[in-house]
């Protein structure tokens, strides 16, 4: 009661955490950078990974980039 699930449009303002550039760390899509901020197949080696262990968006929420291929 009092709960529900994000709309996309709130879920995509979480995940790139207010930001305007083309991902919520700016614009740059480097492998160095990238890794900083989300596990993806590069860098993960084929497992997810523990969460929080990469840097949060600019509201502190961390993993929500990454990590698991749905």
């Amino acid at each position: 009661e009092g709960y529900r699930l994000l709309t996309e449009a709130e879920w995509e303002r979480a995940a790139r955490g207010g930001t305007t550039s083309t991902y919520f760390w700016g614009e740059a899509s480097d492998q160095a950078t990238i890794s900083q901020y989300a596990w993806y197949s590069a860098n993960a080696i084929l497992r997810s990974r523990p969460v929080a262990t990469k840097l949060p968006n600019a509201f502190g929420l961390y993993d929500m980039s990454g990590n698991v291929w749905e």
